[in-house]
């Protein structure tokens, strides 16, 4: 007889062997092709950059980086499985998928250096380099909506996953922005902020802003507005967004966690102005106390600091203390995080080691965000025949999404903790008994296993995710 009982397992938050988890979700403001390229090739790829090649130059590399390797006559890329932020639209300082010519009041596919920038988008976005939108600037919802539909289409058409991630652009110049209204500060306070940077900023070097930005707010959910876009990212699988207001963390490793489902996690619920609601997500960034602060980039200066002065041994073994998730805040690909420092590489390298010692999960924002939603809302059903227990994972219930079915492929390298020690345990996803190579247990710790090396991670999104770029341990 098979009686029923309750929970006797806890799901753990990252998948087997990590204890916490680390991601890059970089603005790819004032971006080009090439520093695009030379970013991603360094902290993404596998290759060596070649001495006085294009992407050294973009990055301002140099032969005397402790990481130069002379035998392969230049730097090794870093392998950590990151990716990126793309405009659909380019502004004056970045390529996006299309630019809008005003003469002719039309958009055209975007040109950078004879270089078909739709092009390179569609391939990192089906290569995993790419998972997340950076809102739509100041263009309407007439202007878009063609241009998003075409998007959308191609993406169904090449099987590629569709951008689930969010990040708002600066409420200035983004109109087309997410944001529920009640969280947007008034116009009088923004005009008596902006009026109080045009004093001051100047003396620090910062540029005045024109005062019409003061009475810029985000509309894309707000319906009957010009620039409301959200019923078409809703429509098409959105489901996680940086809203730019009071979500960003100065030099704290962690990012907050609240409690759903029974779980601790970084999800909060969040309700458009139109009534669509999906799971909201914080950044963070470290800068150096003394130095300069503003702007997140990868370079100390004058306009801004350098997000990676989080990565310290101190701030890691702090991260996997409290089994905490960053994700990292900073503008990578801009010209003022140019040249690299070698301190810069080093913190990343550092990243690089606790990962390869199986200590903490690097990944993209979509796939972190992704897996830590399945894994908030997995449903477990617990039972008893004799002296076995019997864990049935019955896929998961989100309450803003709602029933998912998984299968193990799904659950590769979900981790799971007995509270009590157990003879025997048999796993089973939607009723169906997993064999003993899907299943591993040390102790009380048990994780399962779809095939292939457990400390590779999973691949929440399947292949389109970026499977092609992750790397074993």
């Amino acid at each position: 007889m098979i009686l029923a009982e309750p929970e006797p397992i806890e799901v753990l938050k990252y998948p087997y062997p990590y204890q916490a988890a680390f991601t890059v979700a970089s603005d790819i403001d004032s971006a080009s092709i090439l520093r695009f390229r030379a970013v991603h090739a360094l902290f993404c790829g596998h290759d060596v950059i070649k001495e006085n090649s294009p992407e050294w130059h973009a990055l301002g590399l140099t032969s005397n980086c402790p990481r130069f390797d002379k035998d392969g006559g230049g730097i090794p890329g870093l392998c950590l499985d990151f990716a990126d932020s793309f405009f659909l639209v380019g502004d004056p300082t970045t390529f996006g998928m299309y630019r809008y010519l005003p003469e002719e009041d039309r958009f055209q596919e975007d040109e950078q250096q004879s270089e078909n920038c739709a092009a390179l988008v569609r391939q990192w976005l089906k290569e995993g380099q790419i998972d997340s939108f950076h809102a739509f600037l100041h263009y309407t919802r007439r202007q878009v909506e063609p241009l998003l539909k075409q998007f959308y289409h191609w993406c169904d058409r090449e099987n590629v996953a569709k951008p689930r991630v969010w990040i708002n652009h600066s409420t200035a110049v983004t109109p087309s922005g997410l944001c529920p209204d009640r969280l947007q500060p008034n116009s009088i306070y923004r005009l008596a902020r902006l009026t109080a940077r045009n004093v001051v900023g100047p003396l620090f070097g910062r540029k005045r802003h024109p005062l019409r930005y003061a009475f810029v707010r985000y509309r894309g959910d707000t319906p009957g507005s010009r620039y409301y876009v959200n019923d078409l990212l809703a429509a098409n699988g959105l489901r996680y967004v940086w809203l730019n207001m009071e979500d960003l963390h100065h030099n704290q490793i962690a990012l907050p966690e609240y409690q759903q489902n029974g779980r601790t996690t970084i999800l909060e619920p969040i309700t458009m102005d139109d009534g669509v609601r999906y799971w909201r997500f914080e950044r963070c960034y470290g800068w150096q106390l003394g130095g300069p602060d503003g702007e997140a980039y990868l370079r100390d200066s004058s306009d801004g600091c350098d997000a990676a002065h989080l990565i310290t041994e101190k701030n890691l073994h702090e991260l996997c203390s409290c089994g905490g998730t960053c994700i990292l805040y900073t503008h990578w690909t801009h010209y003022r995080s140019m040249p690299i420092a070698n301190e810069t590489i080093a913190r990343f390298e550092l990243l690089q080691r606790w990962r390869e010692e199986g200590k903490i999960w690097v990944t993209s924002t979509s796939r972190l965000l992704e897996w830590t939603r399945r894994r908030t809302f997995l449903r477990l059903r617990c039972s008893r025949d004799g002296k076995r227990m019997i864990v049935d994972i019955d896929g998961l219930d989100d309450p803003i999404f709602g029933r998912e079915t998984l299968d193990l492929k799904d659950l590769h390298c979900l981790s799971l903790r007995l509270r009590t020690p157990e003879a025997t345990v048999t796993f089973a996803i939607n009723g169906q008994v997993l064999s003993p190579d899907q299943v591993h247990r040390a102790g009380s710790l048990c994780w399962l296993d779809a095939g292939g090396t457990s400390k590779q991670g999973p691949d929440p999104e399947g292949e389109q995710g970026g499977l092609v770029r992750q790397t074993s341990s």
